[in-house]
């Protein structure tokens, strides 16, 4: 009897199919959908977006946090996050970006010294922007790893501004993200208190010689019309010139004030210093510098917005412009002040998919831009951007 199975098992191998063979090994099973998974685990989450945009300039771009591109299309950002994180428990979130803007938020994490360029690895598009675990209990969450600032109204998601370049603030005067270690505990819907130690601005690894940075937050919603926050940091750091272990100090105030329904108004203030910087005639002391960006959003209809931003920075002792602007830097110490005007349309014809226009210029007191070779003081730009969300 084994001798016939056998022999119906080779013929069905050559395509006699008229007889089953009992002795066939049960097929494996499929792998469970994406779907499925997520439906057996409540509370996990995926999500991302890509983002593409149009650039044009009429300078050398100088100032901007993604836009490097004179006359030219870009892939920005593809972004996927997977998320667990339970109001109460353990959990985790990781956002990984790839994409011309993840390569210079890599390149956000090199530093000069004295001596040396501190290397980061900076030559591949790909960041993990967020890599955190975190304990929910009660009130209270801590979380470890490398997760994004407190400071600022923007964030790096194109999909959650109004604005497709980032602010001044946003760049050249915040960190964006921190490794280390967070507590936040909720007081009320009104008020939430956070204090962590990190290892500086956007730094995975603290550089060498300094003392970890500390940041202080609160933030709230006292009533639908009003909410608010405010952030300090404090640290040893190698940015804004001068000596590696200058103490740094941020000051970032955030609120948002909410008319009506279709009309929304905001304001940032960044008060920024720098213990031991360069200044002029190769002096050192405590260089300082200010920002305001204002911002209105108006709602024309549930697929169209209209936004305006405005920004202004005193920078007292040239601490901001010296790094912002690699084209025509200014001696160190050199007084200047920033000024930026951005008017935005954003059309949403379905959901998750928005479609965004922009006009922009940039001025200075000096003359830190570079049109055709020479040093100019304003700097234009047009940019379209297309995001989908998912």
């Amino acid at each position: 009897m084994k001798k016939i199975v056998l022999a119906a098992c080779i013929a069905a191998a050559y395509g006699y199919t008229g007889f089953a063979c009992a002795q066939t090994a049960p097929a494996a099973p499929a792998a469970p959908s994406l779907g499925a998974v997520l439906a057996a685990t409540p509370g996990l989450n995926i999500t991302g977006y890509v983002a593409s945009t149009y650039t044009h300039f009429d300078t050398t771009p100088a100032l901007r946090a993604f836009d490097t591109s004179q006359n030219g299309f870009k892939l920005n950002q593809a972004a996927v996050t997977l998320s667990y994180l339970p109001t109460s428990g353990a959990g985790a979130q990781v956002t990984a970006i790839a994409g011309s803007d993840a390569k210079i938020l890599r390149n956000g994490e090199c530093y000069q010294t004295a001596t040396a360029t501190v290397s980061c690895n900076s030559g591949g598009q790909f960041d993990l922007n967020n890599a955190f675990v975190q304990y929910a209990t009660g009130p209270l969450t801590v979380m470890a790893g490398k997760y994004s600032t407190l400071a600022g109204a923007e964030v790096v998601n194109p999909a959650a501004d109004n604005e497709i370049s980032r602010s001044l603030l946003f760049w050249d005067m915040e960190p964006g993200t921190h490794t280390g270690l967070r507590a936040a505990y909720a007081v009320s819907g009104a008020l939430t208190l956070t204090a962590g130690v990190n290892n500086g601005w956007n730094f995975t690894s603290s550089p060498a010689g300094t003392a970890k940075t500390i940041e202080l937050g609160a933030s709230g919603s006292p009533s639908k019309m009003f909410s608010y926050s405010g952030a300090y940091y404090r640290g040893q750091s190698p940015l804004y010139t001068g000596s590696a272990t200058g103490v740094l100090q941020l000051l970032d105030l955030v609120g948002t004030f909410n008319a009506t329904d279709a009309l929304s108004f905001a304001a940032n203030v960044d008060i920024l210093s720098k213990d031991n910087a360069s200044l002029a005639n190769g002096a050192t002391g405590t260089g300082k510098a200010n920002g305001l960006a204002l911002y209105a959003n108006y709602a024309v209809t549930s697929q169209w917005m209209i936004s305006a931003r405005g920004e202004y920075i005193d920078d007292k002792n040239g601490i901001v412009t010296v790094n912002a602007a690699p084209t025509f830097s200014p001696a160190n110490g050199t007084p200047n002040k920033l000024k930026e005007l951005t008017l935005a349309v954003n059309y949403t014809p379905v959901t998750n998919f928005k479609l965004s226009a922009e006009v922009r210029q940039d001025k200075s007191d000096l003359a830190i831009f570079s049109k055709d070779g020479n040093a100019t003081t304003k700097q234009t730009s047009l940019e379209l951007q297309a995001v989908y969300s998912f």
